[in-house]
């Protein structure tokens, strides 16, 4: 149903990509070109690269779940026993912790995460959208609905968006979208704290995103940041064809701060690492995966 597209190097703009270059130039590269590094190993980087923490599992796991449970409503809408998803929910954490790494552990901040504690904020988070409105709104869509739902796609979230200076390749991966009549709905989980700047511009690039792979199709594309921290709360903004506009101006600028710091765009190979300044706000050190290798522990 999604457009699909050739692999190319040239690298893609997103959010968290421009996000991760704006907090710090080394973070980034570390981030996107560790294999072009000559002071330490792959291993090492990806070792670190791979590192989760206890707000990172929290959101990734709740998405797993509503992500099952919508799965389920499609095929079904039995009442989902409470206490059967909570066993759920603590069978995927374990699972989870099995398979990862977390950077409080990992540089000594705690002897151990707390099992529980990322179970019940799972558990609690998924709780929150099932007793919302919305979930019961979404049960009621009828059959031909549920049958064209995207639920968290595979891939990135690939797209192409007209610039113009052209079209530039750009990732912006939906949680949820699903079509009702004229209009295609675009639902996206948040279990953290609100960030209105952020969050506002991931919503017009999924709403761009459903525009270019569904080429205009619905007669309204309505964007939803779904909040599920400390009960649930909704915040549908208006997009404007300005807002769009700046949108786009904003990402052509973004991409090309980041093809500055490239020796070759359409390969996506970077200058040399030394270019990669450090952030000079050493506070924000203390968050990054990759502070042992910066000396900033």
């Amino acid at each position: 149903m999604l457009k699909q597209f050739p692999f190319s190097p040239i690298l893609g703009w997103s959010v968290s990509r421009f996000d991760t270059f704006s907090y710090c130039k080394r973070k980034y590269y570390y981030s996107y070109y560790g294999r072009f590094d000559r002071e330490f190993s792959v291993d090492k980087i990806n070792q670190l690269k791979k590192l989760t923490s206890e707000a990172l599992t929290i959101g990734s796991l709740a998405h797993d779940v509503i992500e099952a449970i919508l799965k389920r409503l499609q095929k079904s809408t039995d009442i989902i026993d409470e206490a059967r998803m909570k066993n759920f929910v603590k069978q995927q954490v374990q699972k989870y912790m099995l398979d990862h790494t977390f950077s409080e552990v990992y540089y000594k901040e705690k002897e151990s995460i707390d099992e529980n504690y990322i179970a019940e904020s799972v558990f609690n988070a998924v709780l929150i959208f099932m007793k919302s409105e919305r979930f019961e709104w979404v049960k009621q869509l009828p059959a031909s609905s549920k049958q064209q739902w995207i639920i968290e796609p595979d891939g990135f979230g690939e797209t192409r968006i007209q610039t113009d200076r052209g079209e530039l390749k750009a990732y912006c991966k939906v949680d949820f979208m699903l079509p009702n009549g004229r209009d295609i709905y675009i639902l996206d989980w948040k279990t953290g704290k609100a960030d209105e700047f952020k969050h506002r511009k991931q919503l017009i690039g999924y709403s761009l995103f459903a525009s270019f792979h569904f080429e205009n199709k619905f007669d309204r594309i309505i964007p939803i940041l779904a909040y599920l921290k400390d009960g649930y709360t909704e915040v549908i903004p208006e997009i404007s064809e300005r807002d769009i506009e700046n949108f786009k101006d904003d990402m052509l600028a973004e991409t090309r701060a980041m093809h500055n710091m490239n020796r070759d765009i359409e390969n996506n190979t970077p200058v040399d690492k030394n270019e990669f300044t450090l952030t000079e706000s050493e506070g924000k050190c203390k968050y990054c995966e990759f502070r042992e290798l910066c000396g900033r522990v």
